[in-house]
């Protein structure tokens, strides 16, 4: 597995598979504003391939638990789908509109901090369960794997590949920072996100109540009544949403 061969990634990850059930992988580059897609497989179902451009990369990334994580503490690591998600990940619209669909069952990731701004990420998905052993020894491989990804960084002359426009729906929130306050724009990219009440609250290191009355505040102020309406209003297609203001 040689650092400077365009087939890098692809190695890598068969590497991996010998660990664990590899069914679908990406490299990408979070950053505040966006996620940028450094390789993907070759060899990749085409409805798949579609759905991460033009739904992942475009908005729905916001409420990929790993992104989440990621944005709330960068660092350096390997991570596993099941010590990052939301309580009632299974009931969130992330989960239902992507999720179910084409990782399908588990993930995990390893995640290398390139600066201030920007994580550089391997994500492998997989139609079964891994196993605690499994998890267990792909984080004892993590600082191989690891080193291996920063090394390989300074060979991707055209890294960080922008395939997609920026998300429609981001300028939205852009939008709203003169309507809405600093914390109630956090609440809000945790609601979009699928967390409860109890876990904001956890996270913003304010109470359950408290939550309550800025999510209050965030409907009347978007004039919606629920969750779903939430979601629509962000991430509907631009023509289902010219009567939603």
């Amino acid at each position: 597995m040689q650092l400077n061969r365009p087939e890098f990634w692809s190695s890598l990850v068969r590497v991996l598979n010998e660990y664990v059930q590899i069914d679908n992988w990406v490299v990408l580059v979070f950053s505040d504003r966006q996620v940028r897609v450094i390789s993907l497989p070759e060899v990749a179902d085409s409805d798949e391939v579609d759905a991460f451009i033009h739904r992942y990369v475009k908005g729905l990334y916001l409420l990929d638990p790993f992104y989440i994580a990621d944005r709330e503490n960068p660092q350096s690591g390997f991570f596993h789908l099941l010590d990052i998600a939301p309580e009632h990940f299974l009931n969130t619209e992330y989960y239902h509109q992507y999720f179910a669909h084409y990782i399908s069952v588990d993930e995990a990731q390893y995640n290398v901090r390139l600066d201030a701004d920007r994580t550089l990420c391997v994500s492998f998905g997989s139609h079964v369960r891994f196993t605690q052993a499994q998890i267990t020894l792909l984080d004892i491989i993590k600082p191989w794997v690891t080193a291996l990804m920063h090394q390989r960084m300074c060979f991707e002359t055209d890294q960080e590949k922008n395939i997609a426009e920026p998300a429609p729906w981001a300028d939205a929130i852009i939008q709203l920072e003169a309507q809405i306050t600093a914390r109630e724009k956090d609440v809000l990219k945790l609601l979009l996100s699928g967390f409860s009440n109890k876990e904001i609250a956890g996270k913003l290191s304010l109470s359950t109540e408290t939550i309550k009355v800025h999510r209050r505040n965030l409907y009347n102020k978007l004039n919606i009544k629920s969750q779903s309406e939430l979601f629509a209003r962000f991430f509907r297609p631009r023509q289902e949403t010219h009567a939603i203001t």
